[in-house]
């Protein structure tokens, strides 16, 4: 039977009805979580207890995305966001012994800024001082004197983080005769892994005499490469901004003389490579070596 056409025009309008207003399927948002190491700062407690540290936050893929793009606009990434009291695990204070956790952690990264260089603007930059430790002496007292906005401007967005990668390094020894130039020792180590990792590196003279060695030299120096960069050096190991730092927590490892050279150095997984030389530029033997510190952690 024919339907009138009245009908027909009816039935169009509500199947058209049912398609415009039926609840559509959303595609599902990525939950997929991302690391970045923040460091750059040395905020020091009272007594040298902190020293140089560094904490880890968590973003999605967007603000992945956009930390990217900064890096790719050749601007530094630092970022505005929400602090609560209370550990995460994946936030550890890498430039410490053991990669501790720390008593607080970022709850929420909500924009990817360039403080640093630029005028004070509230909005962005919360009028505080301070910084990790800071706020590590008493998280739930600082953000009730604060606030839960952070956004400081001595800390920078670094590298991204691999948790499931264990990193690792096997020590390194060695002995030769070190001039200057062409004449330096060198050796190499490699960090391998998806997270930072502790070093000590150091150049022995003077105190191999008491093993019977002739020729040392009496004040060498160590200087440390990632490819043809050069990112630390050393000559008098007590000269070095961690030098307590260092004393404190690895004894064992301080050169028994002043003019000799150590670093504790904070690398991230790559390869790397050590120069030793005599500063007064004459010819000695040095030992040259590097000590994985978070081996035994």
């Amino acid at each position: 039977m024919k339907r009138p056409v009245c009908y027909r025009v009816l039935l169009a309008a509500t199947l058209c009805t049912l398609f415009l207003f039926s609840p559509r399927p959303v595609s599902a948002q990525s939950t997929e979580k991302f690391y970045f190491w923040v460091t750059g700062a040395a905020s020091v407690l009272p007594g040298g207890a902190c020293g140089s540290n560094s904490f880890v936050i968590e973003v999605d893929a967007s603000k992945k995305a956009e930390i990217e793009r900064f890096w790719a606009e050749k601007k530094i990434a630092q970022f505005r966001g929400h602090i609560v009291a209370g550990p995460a695990d994946y936030n550890r204070n890498y430039h410490a012994p053991g990669h501790p956790v720390w008593n607080w952690h970022v709850a929420s990264v909500d924009e990817i800024v360039q403080i640093f260089g630029i005028l004070h603007d509230a909005s962005i930059q919360p009028p505080r001082d301070g910084g990790a430790c800071d706020i590590a002496l008493n998280p739930s007292d600082w953000i009730q004197k604060y606030g839960s906005v952070i956004a400081f401007e001595g800390y920078f967005i670094g590298p991204q983080i691999d948790l499931s990668k264990p990193d690792a390094m096997a020590n390194v020894s060695n002995r030769g005769v070190a001039g200057m130039g062409e004449r330096k020792l060198i050796t190499g180590l490699i960090v391998t892994g998806g997270t930072p990792r502790n070093i000590v590196v150091r150049a022995l003279g003077p105190s191999l005499s008491s093993a019977g060695i002739q020729q040392i030299a009496g004040n060498p120096k160590i200087e440390v490469f990632q490819g043809s960069h050069r990112i630390a050096s050393n000559a008098d190991w007590k000269s070095d901004p961690r030098a307590n730092s260092f004393a404190q927590n690895y004894p064992s490892l301080i050169p028994s003389n002043d003019k000799e050279a150590a670093l504790w150095l904070t690398l991230w997984p790559g390869t790397y490579t050590l120069q030793g030389s005599n500063e007064d530029g004459t010819e000695g033997i040095i030992l040259l070596e590097a000590y994985d510190v978070d081996g035994n952690q």
